[in-house]
C-alpha cells in the first residue's frame, strides 16, 4: 500500500514529530511505502490567493503546479494519513490552508476509494475531550466535513491525549500507540 502522509508542525524536534517517525516505523514493518509531505519545511504555501478561489467550481479547472503535484500525489497514493497538533480545538491554520487548495474540487470524489486517518495530539485529557465533547465535534467535522466532503468513505480520526504530560512514561505510551497505528494500518 501506497501512503501519503501530511505532517504539520513549525518543530521537527516536537512530539507530533516523534509520533510521525514511530508511525512510519510501524508501517514500514508492514510493507508500506510512505511519501511524506511536511507542510512547514517543504515549501507548502499556506497563502490563498484570489487565483486559488478562481473558478474552484469547475473540476476542469488549470490548478498552480505546486498544487497539482500535491493533488497527483494524494491521487497516486492508496490512502492518506495527516498527523497533527490539535490548535484551539482544530487543525493547525497550515494544514487548514492545505485542505483548502488541495482537497478541492479538481480532487473532490477522485478519492472515494481512498483510506483518510487523522492522528491529532491533543493536550487536553481524554475525560476533558469527552466532558465537553470536543472529541465528537472534531471528528465529526475531520470525518464528515472533510473527508466526507471530499467523498472519503473510510475516514477515521485518532486522539493521542495528554501530550503536554512530563511523565516519561506517558509519553512514550504515545509514542508505542502511534507505532502500532502504523503496523496495524491496512
Amino acid at each position: 500500500m501506497k501512503i501519503k502522509l501530511v505532517v504539520t508542525h513549525p518543530r521537527q524536534d516536537s512530539l507530533t514529530f516523534a509520533v510521525m517517525n514511530q508511525f512510519i516505523v510501524g508501517i514500514k514493518e508492514n510493507h508500506h511505502e510512505v511519501d511524506i509531505l511536511d507542510l512547514y519545511h517543504d515549501g507548502f504555501d499556506p497563502l490563498y490567493t484570489a487565483e486559488d478561489e478562481k473558478d474552484w467550481q469547475n473540476p476542469n479547472k488549470h490548478y498552480d503546479p505546486a498544487i497539482r503535484k500535491e493533488m497527483d500525489r494524494i491521487l497516486d497514493a492508496d490512502a492518506i494519513v495527516l498527523i497533527f497538533p490539535i490548535w484551539w480545538y482544530s487543525v493547525p491554520s497550515m494544514l487548514k490552508a492545505y485542505l483548502d487548495k488541495v482537497w478541492n474540487m479538481g480532487l473532490l470524489y477522485k478519492v472515494n476509494s481512498k483510506k483518510t486517518l487523522w492522528i491529532g495530539l491533543a493536550g487536553g485529557t481524554e475525560a476533558v475531550f469527552e466532558k465537553y465533547g470536543y472529541s465528537e465535534m472534531i471528528t465529526n467535522y475531520l470525518n464528515n466535513g472533510i473527508a466526507g466532503y471530499a467523498g472519503i468513505q473510510h475516514s477515521d480520526v485518532v486522539f493521542l491525549y495528554e501530550t503536554l504530560s512530563e511523565s516519561r512514561q506517558h509519553i512514550d505510551g504515545l509514542l508505542e500507540q502511534a507505532y502500532q497505528l502504523g503496523r496495524s494500518f491496512s
